[in-house]
């Protein structure tokens, strides 16, 4: 049976986009298993949150039907300077699964680079874990054609923060800089693209 992760942050006992990860879980149960589900993620927080009130920390959910298991932990964020870009070829990573083996090929490619960008007939999607923002040193933009419509990216969009935008591997080179996103993950800015 397929399985789903929510990734939530818990940033001094409080659970960030708490709205975002509870649509996204019932629009991937009820697409995948054909279930109206109303998950208890708000439980498994208030349970955590005398133990975990103080700091950033990484609650991992994994579900199918139903929740299956839980983790959590304190959130150390990745280091990441260099990107290289890949082919995605026909990856298709449009719910947040628990089998992230066709994101680990495409990993595999990074070389000596810290992770990838992933790109899809000539269009720019995402890293291996994280959506993409471009500045252009006054707005920011994420691409239309991204593989998973992430929590954080929902959450900027929303807000008015980025705009989306089309955006093909030639166009990288008119921004000024690159930014990784993720539930976790706000505005980390990458140093070095390697094409």
């Amino acid at each position: 049976m397929m399985r789903f992760i929510e990734t939530i942050k818990i940033e001094n006992g409080i659970a960030q986009n708490l709205d975002l990860h509870l649509e996204r879980a019932s629009k991937t149960c009820l697409y995948h298993f054909g279930l109206r589900m109303v998950f208890p993620f708000s439980t498994i927080i208030n349970e955590l949150r005398n133990s975990h009130n103080e700091g950033i920390y990484k609650l991992r959910i994994i579900y199918a039907g139903k929740i299956e298991h839980f983790t959590i932990e304190k959130y150390q964020p990745k280091i990441v300077e260099k990107l290289k870009i890949v082919d995605g070829g026909k990856i298709d990573y449009s719910f947040k699964f628990e089998d992230r083996l066709a994101l680990n090929k495409l990993l595999d490619q990074r070389g000596d680079c810290d992770d990838i960008i992933i790109v899809k007939d000539g269009f720019v999607t995402d890293t291996s874990y994280s959506n993409l923002v471009f500045s252009d040193g006054k707005q920011f933009f994420t691409p239309s054609s991204f593989l998973l419509n992430g929590i954080k990216r929902q959450q900027l969009l929303r807000d008015g923060k980025i705009k989306e935008k089309e955006i093909k591997m030639a166009d990288i080179k008119k921004y000024t800089s690159v930014f990784m996103i993720n539930s976790m993950l706000d505005f980390a800015q990458i140093m070095r693209l390697i094409e």
